[in-house]
């Protein structure tokens, strides 16, 4: 090694973190393309949650590798969400950077690299995330070309209001910000979780993005990313008045109200018309139960309201909700 380059010591350790459970099918490629990493100071934890198929003998040849592992199993299988916050228990006290890779998904090999780059130019940027290819190619995810460094208001504000695209995989968390947050996926959002937590993360931290493609995000039947955002029960609608509430006020200030409100009318039109062409209430009544859950009963105050909003909205006097989730 040169002499005017650090050692791999003194370079900020990265915890890769896969929780898997029979993840047979893809994981090997998932695992090789952490060893292909060129990013020099990588350690891959992986926590088996108690899988019937080959995941234990695939994990298993991977040891020894040029980046070493730390390998766990869980004695019972365990709900997602608890798996994945266990998987973070066991990243290493001394590592700087947590990437979570999902069992069926891929990183580049200077994906590392390149998001670590970026976030040592600023201590205060606690998540960094990138493009990727998904769902057969690479999206635009908004964020303007010109500038890597936002902070966490305008992240979040970008984020809500559909200008600035984050899907809460490939990315990156400065560990000293994740443990601010304990556990760091919550309830009460089944799907949402992982979207919840990079939100909250944003309300303590500044946002960094890759401006390139770093990795690949398969959407298959039973992928998490086709599962939740493909169910009949369209929990994202219901998740962006969670994230509305609990980081609106921090992403929008005195605009707030307004902005909920403009949601509020938007999401009351969406389960009409989910009503009308035909969702049972059993797919329904997670959106009664958010709106009850945010103070307001449905009914025919909140039907008036939401269809008056859309006339002035025909007759250009006002202004219709188009921020997330609209993109979906």
């Amino acid at each position: 090694m040169p002499d005017n380059e650090p050692s791999t010591a003194a370079l900020p350790l990265v915890a890769i973190v896969t929780p898997v459970y029979n993840g047979g099918e893809y994981l090997a490629e998932t695992m090789e393309s952490v060893q292909q990493q060129t990013w020099p100071n990588i350690v891959h934890v992986v926590l088996d949650n108690n899988s019937t198929d080959e995941t234990a003998a695939i994990i298993e040849r991977f040891k020894g590798g040029r980046t070493p592992l730390l390998v766990f199993r869980n004695e019972t299988t365990v709900p997602a969400m608890e798996n994945w916050n266990l998987a973070l228990d066991k990243v290493p006290s001394d590592a700087t950077y947590i990437r979570m890779l999902c069992a069926d998904d891929t990183y580049y090999p200077t994906s590392t690299e390149e998001m670590v780059k970026l976030a040592q130019t600023d201590p205060e940027i606690g998540v960094v995330g990138c493009l990727h290819y998904c769902d057969g190619g690479v999206a635009d995810f908004r964020w303007p070309q010109s500038q890597t460094v936002f902070d966490g208001d305008e992240a979040l504000r970008r984020i809500l209001l559909a200008e600035g695209i984050l899907m809460p995989v490939q990315m990156m968390m400065r560990k000293s910000v994740v443990d601010r947050r304990r556990p760091l996926y919550q309830p009460p959002l089944p799907g949402g979780y992982d979207m919840d937590a990079m939100l909250q993360l944003l309300t303590m931290s500044k946002f960094g993005f890759v401006h390139k493609s770093l990795g690949f995000t398969r959407v298959h039947e039973q992928s998490t990313t086709n599962t939740k955002f493909g169910a009949a029960t369209r929990s994202y609608t219901r998740d962006c008045l969670h994230f509305l509430t609990t980081v609106g006020q921090k992403a929008f200030g005195p605009d707030y109200h307004k902005q909920l409100m403009s949601f509020r009318r938007y999401y009351v039109r969406r389960i009409l018309t989910w009503r009308l062409k035909g969702s049972s209430n059993a797919d329904l009544s997670l959106h009664f139960e958010a709106l009850r859950n945010a103070g307001w009963t449905w009914g025919p105050a909140l039907l008036i309201d939401a269809i008056a909003d859309w006339l002035l909205f025909k007759l250009g006097i006002r202004q219709r909700w188009s921020g997330y989730p609209g993109w979906q």
